[in-house]
C-alpha cells in the first residue's frame, strides 16, 4: 500500500473519519495502529524491528533526563546514539563495508573471509533513525522532555504520513500537536486535499512518465554524451518531482488530521548557490545535518581550515546516509567541495562578476547564478544515478566532454522520448513552472489558492486531477523510500 494508490487513499479516508469522530483521548491509539499498520503492508517482517528501536528511543530518553550531571547525561547520550546507529549500520552498511574490505584485501594480499551476508535494508529505517537520534541529543540538551507517554511516543516515531521518507520531524515540533485535540477544519481539510493532488499530479505526470526515459540511458551499455547529458538534467527533474511529491502527500495527508509537518523543499532548482541549494533541497535533513553534525564539529573552531573540514565531514555523512555505496560517499564529497569551493572563492567571483557587469544587470546575474548551479548539481548526480564508480566516472566524463553539448547530438537524444511523452512533459513543466512562479511572486501558492473563487480552485484541483487519471503512470516507489 504506497501513497500512490487507491488502497491508500481508502485507507486514509477511513482513518480520517474515524479520527474527527473518536475522542481525542483515545486518538493517538487509532494513529498508532494506523501507522504500524501502514508500514507492515510494506515491510511487515521489520515491524519487531521498528518496535525495539521505538522502546530503546523511548528508555534512553527517560534514563538520559533522570542524570543529574552533565558527563552523565552525555555518556548515555552516546550509548543510545551509539546502538541507533549500529542497527542502522548492521542493515544498511555491512555489507558495503565487508565488500570494501574484501577489495581491499585483495588488492594488498591479505586474507579475508568474512562471508556476504543476505541482509534486507528495513523500510524507513534511514528517517526513523535520525529522528529517534535527535531526540536523544535533544533530551541531552535540555532542549526536549523526556517523552513519559509511551502511546504518543510511539505515534511520533513511527506517524504514517512522514514515516517512509519524511520530513524528518523533531520532536519538539511534532509531539505537541499529537497531544493538542484537533477539531475538524475545512482549511485544514481543503489545503491537504490539495496538497495530495499536487503531489499526485507531479509523482505519475513527472517522475513516473521521466523514470524509464532515464533508465533506458543509464542502463544502455553504450550511451551517447549527449544522451547522458540529456538524462542527467531530466533525472534531476524527477528526483525533484518524485521526492517533492512524496512530501506533498505527507505534509496533505497530516493536515487533514490538523497536524502542521515541516516544508521539506522550496523550489531548489532555482538556487543560486550550493549553499542555497541545500536550504532549498530536503530541507529537514539540511538542518538535521547542520544540527547535529556540523555544529558539534565546528564548535570552537576558528579556522578556516577546521570548518572546512566540518563542511566536507557533514556532506561525507550526507552521502553515506543517501546510500550505501562508493558513489554516493563519492557523491556527498563533491558537494562538500563546492561548498568549500564556493566559500574560498566568494570575493573573487564577485569581484570577476562586477569586472563582467554583472553587477549591472542584477537580474541576468541571478539567472546566470541558477544556470550554474543547476549544472553543477546535475553533474554530481551522475554519481547519484551511476551503478558503480567504474559507471560514474565513464558518465561524468561524458557530461562534461564539450561534444557531448552539440546542438545536433542533444536533438537526436530528445528523440529518447516519444511524442506523447514530449507533449505531456513540456505541458505538465509549464505547469509546474507556473505554480512556481506563483510560489515565487505570491509568496505561497497555497495561499493564493485559498483566495480565488471556489469555481476558480475547483477548476484548477479538477485539471490536475483529471490530467494525472488520464496521463498518469505509476507503478514506480519513490526514489527516497529506498533510503
Amino acid at each position: 500500500m504506497t501513497f500512490i494508490s487507491v488502497e491508500f487513499l481508502l485507507f486514509l479516508t477511513i482513518i480520517v473519519g474515524t479520527y474527527y469522530v473518536v475522542p481525542h483521548r483515545f486518538r493517538w491509539m487509532l494513529l498508532l495502529l494506523a501507522s504500524y499498520v501502514f508500514y507492515a503492508t510494506l515491510s511487515v517482517q521489520f515491524i519487531p524491528l521498528l518496535l525495539i528501536s521505538t522502546a530503546f528511543t523511548y528508555v534512553i530518553g527517560i534514563l538520559i533526563e533522570k542524570q543529574e550531571k552533565k558527563e552523565q547525561k552525555k555518556r548515555l547520550m552516546w550509548v543510545g546514539v551509539s546502538v541507533l546507529v549500529f542497527f542502522l549500520g548492521w542493515f544498511k552498511y555491512f555489507n558495503f563495508v565487508n565488500d570494501s574490505l574484501r577489495s581491499f584485501a585483495a588488492w594488498s594480499g591479505f586474507d579475508y573471509d568474512v562471508p556476504y551476508k543476505e541482509i534486507v535494508l528495513p523500510l524507513a529505517i534511514s528517517f526513523y533513525t535520525f529522528q529517534a537520534i535527535s531526540y536523544v541529543v535533544d533530551v541531552s540538551r535540555g532542549k526536549q522532555k523526556a517523552e513519559r507517554h509511551y502511546g504518543y511516543f510511539s505515534v511520533y516515531f513511527a506517524f504514517f504520513p512522514q514515516l517512509v521518507a519524511g520530513p524528518i520531524e523533531r520532536a519538539k515540533k511534532l509531539l505537541p500537536q499529537l497531544k493538542t485535540e484537533q477539531h475538524l477544519d475545512y482549511d485544514n481539510i481543503s489545503y491537504g486535499i490539495q496538497r495530495i493532488i499536487w503531489g499526485f499530479f507531479k509523482k505519475t505526470l513527472i517522475a513516473d512518465r521521466l523514470a524509464p526515459i532515464v533508465a533506458s540511458v543509464f542502463n544502455s551499455p553504450d550511451p551517447t554524451g549527449s544522451e547522458i547529458v540529456l538524462a542527467t538534467m531530466l533525472f534531476s527533474i524527477q528526483l525533484f518531482a518524485d521526492f517533492s511529491a512524496c512530501s506533498d502527500i505527507a505534509i496533505g495527508c497530516a493536515r487533514l488530521l490538523g497536524i502542521r509537518l515541516s516544508e521539506n523543499f522550496k523550489q531548489p532548482h532555482f538556487a543560486v548557490s550550493i549553499a542555497d541549494f541545500w536550504n532549498r533541497w530536503h530541507i529537514t535533513l539540511s538542518m538535521w545535518l547542520r544540527d547535529y553534525i556540523f555544529m558539534p564539529l565546528a564548535k570552537g573552531k576558528k579556522k578556516r581550515e577546521q570548518i572546512y573540514g566540518a563542511i566536507l565531514a557533514t556532506f561525507l555523512v550526507s552521502g553515506i546516509w543517501h546510500g550505501a555505496a562508493w558513489n554516493f560517499v563519492l557523491w556527498g564529497l563533491i558537494h562538500g567541495i563546492y561548498r568549500v569551493f564556493g566559500d574560498h572563492t566568494k570575493q573573487q567571483r564577485e569581484k570577476m562578476a562586477s569586472l563582467v557587469g554583472f553587477d549591472r544587470v542584477p537580474t541576468l546575474h541571478r539567472w546566470w547564478k541558477i544556470a550554474i548551479t543547476f549544472q553543477l548539481v546535475c553533474f554530481s548526480r551522475v554519481f547519484f544515478q551511476s551503478h558503480s564508480m567504474a559507471e560514474a566516472f565513464s558518465h561524468a566524463k561524458l557530461y562534461v566532454t564539450p561534444a557531448s553539448w552539440a546542438p545536433s547530438g542533444m536533438v537526436q537524444a530528445i528523440q529518447m522520448f516519444s511524442l506523447l511523452d514530449l507533449i505531456i512533459f513540456l505541458v505538465v513543466f509549464v505547469v509546474v513552472h507556473l505554480f512556481q512562479h506563483i510560489e515565487r511572486t505570491k509568496g505561497s501558492a497555497w495561499d493564493w489558492m485559498a483566495r480565488q473563487s471556489a469555481v476558480t480552485s475547483v477548476a484548477i484541483n479538477l485539471f490536475l486531477i483529471v490530467s494525472a487519471f488520464l496521463f498518469g503512470v505509476s507503478g514506480q516507489g519513490f526514489v527516497y523510500g529506498g533510503f
